[in-house]
């Protein structure tokens, strides 16, 4: 069995649901250290300017080595509303923006206290979309402590995969012989980002799923 690995993203990006579609089991990294300025909390929407930010504000003050199933989200002002309006306001001419814009603000209408369920949310609604079946569990299910690739592989052998697909920027840390330690197959993600229909002139590429589901609706797996 192949698995995949990857932390939980607000939004997440074509790399991200690529990979879960070529994965058989795919493993949500939620126990690991939050990291700021990266993707768990943000991700990019193509706008007529070229593209802007929709970043959850998250609380952090005093909490420097919370995890990302831990981290709760700043529940004051009026970002998701924000959020909201600008998916509207950026996407309403977007040919599929008709049709998913309702699940996206039942999406908006909800309370969330933790990063993680808004992040979740995000990531069940684009791949039911996509219509993506890859069977997901969470990493703390399986209470493993190592870090580094020696987490990956040991998650891997917890969940009985044999096979592990990396996404090809981990070249740059991961350990091969970790893995080959652990009886496991390192495979690597062969994804190049492709020019799609967007919603304005010009092409902007790593903006969240969101915007290629929006702009191109069930042709969407041509880019996945």
């Amino acid at each position: 069995m192949k698995a995949a690995i990857h932390q939980l993203q607000y939004w997440p990006g074509l790399r991200f649901f690529a990979k879960l579609r070529a994965a058989e089991l795919f493993i949500y990294l939620d126990d690991v250290q939050f990291e700021k300025r990266e993707f768990q909390n943000r991700n990019r929407i193509r706008t007529p300017r070229g593209w802007q930010y929709l970043t959850a504000p998250v609380v952090t003050k005093g909490r420097f080595s919370q995890k990302i199933n831990e981290v709760e989200l700043d529940r004051g002002g009026t970002w998701l509303g924000d959020h909201l309006q600008a998916i509207r306001f950026n996407y309403a001419r977007a040919p599929f923006f008709a049709e998913h814009f309702p699940a996206i603000e039942k999406l908006y209408s909800r309370d969330y206290r933790l990063l993680a369920d808004l992040a979740i949310a995000t990531m069940d609604l684009l791949k039911d979309a996509f219509g993506i079946t890859t069977p997901v569990k969470f990493s703390s299910e399986f209470k493993v402590d190592e870090a580094s690739s020696a987490r990956l592989a040991k998650l891997c052998a917890a969940a009985g995969a044999g096979e592990y697909l990396s996404g090809a920027g981990a070249k740059a840390y991961l350990d091969p012989n970790v893995f080959g330690y652990a009886g496991i197959k390192l495979s690597w993600q062969h994804f190049e980002p492709r020019p799609y229909p967007q919603a304005f002139p010009g092409f902007e590429p790593d903006m969240s799923a969101l915007d290629l589901l929006l702009n191109c609706g069930p042709k969407s797996m041509e880019w996945l």
